[in-house]
């Protein structure tokens, strides 16, 4: 099986190719899912009700902070880079450019 390509006089691996692209899709997805595509919002809302008060009524106030990983895209994209790929370097990376996608994504739907 052949695992190289050349890209601009550079021999890349197919797998580095994948990850680059893995990491764009989680920040794309993160983004779609967190805030982006509003049909999700009643679904998000309700499962983030359902989460805080079932741990409020636990008394595990510390839980409920974990909700904030379908609710921030830059939590999401992190962790969804980090359990998939054991990436350290990769998740921050998806994780800055979930957050640009955003704040480019905010300021044309504020225009």
């Amino acid at each position: 099986m052949k695992t190289q390509h050349q890209l601009r006089g550079r021999r890349y691996n197919i797998y580095e190719l994948m990850d680059a692209n893995l990491i764009i899709s989680a920040a794309l997805l993160a983004n779609f899912f967190t805030w982006y595509f509003r049909p999700f919002d009643d679904i998000r809302e309700f499962i983030v009700k359902r989460w805080v008060d079932f741990f409020v009524r636990k008394n595990m106030f510390w839980a409920t902070r974990a909700i904030v990983i379908i609710t921030c895209p830059r939590c999401l994209a992190f962790w969804l880079i980090l359990i998939y790929t054991h990436n350290l370097v990769g998740a921050i990376v998806a994780s800055m450019l979930a957050l640009i996608i955003q704040k480019i994504m905010r300021y044309a739907e504020s225009e």
